[in-house]
């Protein structure tokens, strides 16, 4: 039962003209839009989601429970067993549908989207074929010219119809258009297979009768679906970085010892690590280099291949994460996945297309404007590079695609060289599609962009590692400074607001895109303990993965201050009128768009730290990284086969040791048994970032701005069953 928001009176159009659709407050005709999240090809993927949203939805008669959309994803992702007090606990008393949740719902539907995965680069299918009760049909992805509905007649008006059958007539508003009269019993819902769609809304949809046995006629002089057309765009604290679609399994039995020993005879970056490697917060019987191995085809045909084989790499690859987009760590826990599924299931009459773009490590000038590094498989086949979120989305949108793209545009910005203080500025020329070429408008956009322009990821390795030297290799890995102090990433934050202008601009000039439209999130604060103090009063919690990695608690105060300035700042650039602003800002005024700042007090005692205050001890011994006793041969503390990653937590906020054991990224092109591949592992897997649980509250924030601007703040009245 999806909620129907039915307004009192005709909905204002206030995006586009896609937006003009005017759901029935027919209380007779029931009808609702099948598979309406086009992003799903399966009718099944969508139902799934549905199942859950109804069973924490209640009665459609009332209003929305608070936190629907976090309440739905606990409701996916509660792992099916008797007692979840712990891993082990929850394995040994599995019921039937335990495996299954334990890998989360977003596996059950990776593979059955209209982005090709298999292509490079990586794109949304400009023609999708989607599934639906009658059968299938190939749509365009972003502007569809028909969807299918059903249709039927209300509880009440059915209660008192003598015997026999109903006759259901349509007629298409869109001139030329075929439509359909069939006699059905009054019971069945009629589908219509294939409803006009239209962006003008006097060619969209239909007018439905149906003479029902006792001779009464009911109409419906507008059944047309309100279409949606959403774009994500931005970085990692929306791609769902941390939170792969399929996480990784690990063997019960079995270890990956980190050790030169087991490696080839492939260059090792750091053979010097190892004599010295250990950890403080291991106790003596464990090797600290032993940690969890994937669960591997060799171990489940009954054989073992040696380490140093091509067929060792290849059974550890296959038995990787699965991501949506692996090259941008994109996954569909990301929030604007969860805040578009929940305005399709909100409304019967409506459809919602997606297109995030969001990837790890993206930054205004790369990322938005330019092209970026892939996150992995960056060693395949024209898989190196990541194109840039504003061509992907101009290609997507063009009649002709990227040949389509006929204007240009010159926008000048910041740039500088990471831990460099010395700025410059760059001018970067974009081609954009001409508006009368482009398929259609965007009716929202969500937005989180900043974060690595002032240096997200090397203020978080400054806060838990003492010296750049540490994890230096890595460096060389990445190609840039990984750590640096708040006065650096200060310099960078002086210039923000020049990027963001650039944003804005773009927005207008390659798409048409109004301020107004554009929903950006704050950061969330991830630095606090469940006391709300800074993380390392216990320096190894959750990082006891690498022996380099402990919190300096002084140097996380130091980030969690410059945390706050860099909120303030995106406050002052989204609206300078606020009090403490800058003058002379580049974005003047201020960009206009809606900054999202309430969810971050959920975040403020429950950070990549935070210990649940009612178990605070057994959630401290869980956070420890499993490894194999030598006293006992048993994995401490809990085997790490039984890892359940999408489980209820306390913490909102992804640490190092939760990423190993989730999506266990291992850098390719050098030994998957050098030492530093857990540090690696561990950081590059998204550590620092919302758990999937954590996103589905920050959607459940995001929504509420989104509903105002898709549905012009109306006013609901009664909700209908529906069925």
């Amino acid at each position: 039962m999806r909620y129907a928001a039915l307004a009192a009176t005709t909905m204002v159009a206030v995006c586009s003209v896609g937006l003009s659709a005017t759901p029935s407050n027919s209380a007779e005709i029931l009808w609702k839009v099948e598979n309406p999240f086009r992003f799903f090809k399966r009718e099944s993927s969508f139902a799934m989601y549905e199942r859950a949203f109804d069973s924490v939805r209640g009665n459609p008669a009332t209003a929305l429970p608070d936190k629907i959309i976090w309440k739905t994803e606990r409701r996916l992702n509660d792992p099916d067993c008797k007692d979840s007090s712990t891993p082990n606990a929850c394995a040994n008393s599995a019921r039937a549908h335990y495996e299954t949740s334990r890998l989360g719902w977003a596996a059950q539907t990776v593979n059955f989207t209209c982005y090709d995965r298999a292509a490079r680069p990586r794109h949304y299918m400009t023609t999708c074929e989607r599934q639906y009760s009658w059968g299938t049909a190939k749509e365009d992805y972003v502007l569809p010219d028909a969807h299918t509905v059903d249709l039927w007649l209300a509880p009440d008006v059915l209660a008192g119809l003598p015997a026999g059958d109903c006759t259901w007539t349509w007629t298409p508003r869109h001139a030329g258009a075929a439509g359909e009269t069939r006699k059905q019993p009054c019971q069945a819902k009629l589908v219509i297979k294939r409803l006009p769609y239209s962006l003008d809304h006097a060619a969209s949809g239909a007018a439905v009768k149906v003479k029902l046995p006792d001779g009464r006629e009911l109409t419906d002089a507008d059944v047309s679906v309100q279409d949606l057309f959403i774009v994500a765009m931005g970085d990692s604290f929306m791609s769902g970085e941390g939170n792969p679609d399929r996480p990784v399994v690990f063997s019960n039995s079995r270890e990956m010892v980190y050790d030169p020993t087991n490696s080839d005879t492939r260059d090792v970056a750091s053979r010097s690590l190892a004599p010295s490697y250990g950890t403080s917060s291991a106790p003596t019987d464990f090797n600290p280099k032993s940690l969890p191995k994937r669960y591997m085809e060799d171990e489940q045909k009954g054989l073992i291949y040696s380490p140093n084989s091509r067929d060792f790499e290849t059974a550890f690859n296959k038995a990787g994460a699965e991501w949506l987009s692996p090259d941008c760590h994109r996954s569909q826990y990301g929030y604007p996945f969860r805040v578009s599924l929940e305005l399709a299931l909100e409304n019967p009459h409506r459809s919602v297309t997606l297109a995030s773009f969001a990837c790890s490590g993206a930054e205004i000038v790369h990322g938005l404007f330019t092209e970026m590094d892939a996150r992995e498989q960056f060693s395949e086949k024209g898989g190196d590079k990541v194109v840039s979120q504003f061509d992907q989305l101009s290609n997507l949108i063009c009649r002709n695609g990227a040949a389509g793209r006929t204007e240009s545009g010159s926008y000048t910005l910041p740039v500088y060289s990471s831990g460099s203080t010395s700025i410059s500025e760059e001018s970067f020329t974009k081609r954009w599609c001409p508006p009368a070429n482009r398929k259609r408008p965007i009716d929202l956009v969500l937005m989180s962009v900043g974060g690595n322009d002032v240096g997200f990821s090397a203020l978080a390795m400054y806060a838990i590692t003492n010296s750049a030297d540490d994890l230096a290799p890595i460096a060389g890995w990445i190609g840039s400074q990984i750590r640096y102090n708040p006065q650096v990433a200060r310099a960078y934050m002086g210039v923000l607001d020049q990027r963001f202008k650039a944003v804005k601009q773009a927005l207008a000039d390659g798409f048409g895109v109004a301020p107004g439209r554009v929903v950006q999130n704050a950061y969330e604060q991830i630095q606090f303990d469940e006391t709300g103090g800074a993380c390392g009063l216990q320096p190894t919690l959750g990082l006891d993965v690498h022996p380099k990695l402990a919190y300096s608690r002084d140097r996380v105060v130091e980030v969690s201050n410059f945390a706050h300035e860099l909120q303030g700042r995106l406050e002052c650039i989204d609206d300078a009128k606020k009090p403490g602003c800058p003058a002379g800002l580049a974005t003047g005024a201020g960009t206009g768009f809606h900054l999202v700042t309430d969810h971050m007090a959920e975040f403020a005692k429950r950070g990549l730290c935070a210990r649940d205050p009612a178990h605070a001890f057994a959630d401290q011994m869980a956070m420890g990284m499993p490894r194999v006793s030598h006293a006992s041969q048993d994995w401490e503390p809990y085997s790490p086969a039984n890892t359940i990653p999408y489980a209820h937590h306390w913490r909102l906020v992804r640490n190092p040791n939760d990423t190993f054991l989730m999506a266990n990224t291992h850098r390719e092109g050098i030994s998957l048994f050098d030492v530093l591949q857990p540090a690696y592992s561990a950081l590059y897997s998204g550590a620092f970032h919302p758990t999937a649980e954590g996103h589905a509250i920050v959607a459940d924030h995001v929504v509420k701005h989104a509903r105002d601007i898709v549905d012009a703040k109306a006013v609901p009245i009664q909700r209908q069953a529906l069925r």
